[in-house]
């Protein structure tokens, strides 16, 4: 009972977090000319509906919105198709295209078969690995390992997780355009968050996400969203001072696992 009323809190601040950002970036002229940020009452007025009724949905107070009002909420602040996306799986528990999860059992990643984990050995000397579903790595080969200059060896194996890998200091090493590849992360990580707010597992990497430093709290408090790449393109400094471009390809196996590949450039297989 108490995680379920810690995960309803849970769905209701990242509610109310998502709105409060997405007003507070929009401009109205007040009487005197000067631009100010969006009030609850003009949203309402946007929407034809109380500032009351909207004020109780800005909090997440609403227990069953219509479809109709979420969209035109969504429409009034102008969301972009993440945020909108987010918007109803936290106020509706679901989204047509990507049906919100179900949190699994508390503290347990998903099972990787014996058919992935050895098709991730073959892929070598390819970097490959299997993620879940916030990106954290559950199989991987030697090669893997070695790009990312050992760091999946030194940590334990619940904080084995990409994003964490890329707020630490060999990532800023590696890769050339680092903040650009966090803020993308990050964006993408405050999605699936939204669509994972009940799990247990996903509140825990926020907390050790936001306690790398400064820098991912301010990302984080941004409230950017982004739906998850299912490509991404880095830029990785080789040993000689060059830099070289890496693809990174996620491809889903299933709702919870993706194959993770990364093409490196022929001929040039090590990071600096």
């Amino acid at each position: 009972m108490a995680d379920s009323a810690e995960a309803a809190w849970r769905r209701r601040s990242e509610l109310s977090d998502l709105l409060l950002s997405c007003r507070s970036r929009l401009a109205r002229s007040d009487a005197e000319g000067h631009d100010r940020s969006l009030r609850q009452q003009d949203v309402a007025d946007l929407i034809g509906i109380s500032v009351r009724y909207y004020a109780s949905f800005e909090r997440g107070e609403i227990d069953k919105p219509s479809v109709q009002l979420v969209e035109s909420i969504a429409t009034a602040l102008r969301m972009g198709d993440a945020q909108r996306s987010a918007l109803h799986v936290l106020a509706l528990s679901h989204d047509p295209p990507m049906p919100a999860r179900q949190a699994g059992p508390a503290g347990s990643p998903p099972l990787v078969p014996l058919a992935l984990r050895e098709l991730v050995r073959r892929l070598d000397p390819t970097p490959a690995a299997i993620t879940d579903e916030m990106w954290t790595i559950l199989v991987r080969n030697a090669t893997m390992t070695h790009w990312v200059g050992g760091y999946f060896d030194r940590v334990p194996p619940d904080q084995q997780n990409l994003i964490l890998y890329l707020f630490s200091p060999e990532a800023r090493r590696v890769l050339a355009d680092v903040d650009g590849d966090r803020q993308a992360a990050v964006a993408g990580l405050r999605y699936q968050y939204a669509r994972n707010v009940a799990s247990p597992r996903f509140a825990v990497l926020v907390d050790r996400l936001l306690a790398t430093g400064p820098e991912a709290r301010d990302m984080w408090k941004r409230h950017d969203l982004e739906i998850p790449r299912k490509l991404y393109r880095l830029r990785i400094r080789e040993a000689a001072g060059r830099t070289a471009d890496v693809s990174v390809v996620f491809t889903a196996l299933s709702a919870r696992l993706s194959l993770l590949v990364a093409m490196l450039p022929e001929g040039h297989p090590d990071p600096a």
